[in-house]
């Protein structure tokens, strides 16, 4: 089984409005991702974060960042299937360039790795869904909920030897998110010149 989820669970302060229901090309963000990770294959895709008029995980813990969003997937799926040792790949609502092609290198890489990613990049990312990690997030989240050190993506992945791999020239410009309304701006400029 391959799962997939979509991180919408964010705050999107800087960017004034809910991110996951921006509209670029007629569908929203949220829409956008959740039929990106059909096409790789992804079957069940899950949303994080509680979003109007979508079946999606609520946070355990408000306010955890991505790590939150992670952990309370592990927890439902869990919960619903069982930790497995499945792939589980995380992208965030707001990264409308990603590619199938992008998602489906990162799975052809992960085969023995516990966790993987681009270079210079934390998003896309893909866990193995086991035991371990679902405890070491638990075990994380029982210190405290503040953000940062050891409760950053980056540190999780540094944390289980994530496998790190190169992306090519165009695949970085894949990596742009929409966090500001600048950002999102360029993104639709770039979508229309294409």
């Amino acid at each position: 089984m391959l799962y997939a989820t979509v991180l919408a669970g964010g705050k999107s302060s800087r960017m004034g409005q809910n991110k996951a229901q921006l509209s670029l090309e007629g569908k929203t963000l949220l829409y956008r991702s959740v039929e990106l990770l059909k096409s790789a294959g992804a079957e069940p895709v899950l949303i994080s974060g509680l979003v109007d008029g979508y079946k999606s995980i609520p946070d355990l813990l408000p306010h955890s960042g991505p790590p939150g969003g992670l952990y309370s997937t592990l927890d439902y799926i869990r919960n619903s299937y069982g930790l497995d040792g499945s792939e589980l790949v995380l992208i965030p609502v707001d990264m409308p360039m990603l590619k199938v092609a992008t998602i489906r290198k990162l799975l052809e890489a992960d085969a023995n790795a516990k966790c993987c990613h681009y270079e210079g990049e934390v998003f896309p990312c893909v866990f193995k869904v086991t035991t371990e990690l679902y405890c070491h997030l638990r075990d994380l989240f029982a210190d405290g909920t503040e953000l940062g050190g050891r409760r950053s993506m980056h540190a999780i992945l540094n944390y289980f030897g994530a496998k790190v791999i190169h992306a090519t020239p165009e695949q970085v410009g894949e990596f742009r998110n929409a966090n500001t309304p600048e950002e999102w701006q360029n993104i639709n400029l770039q979508f229309a010149s294409n």
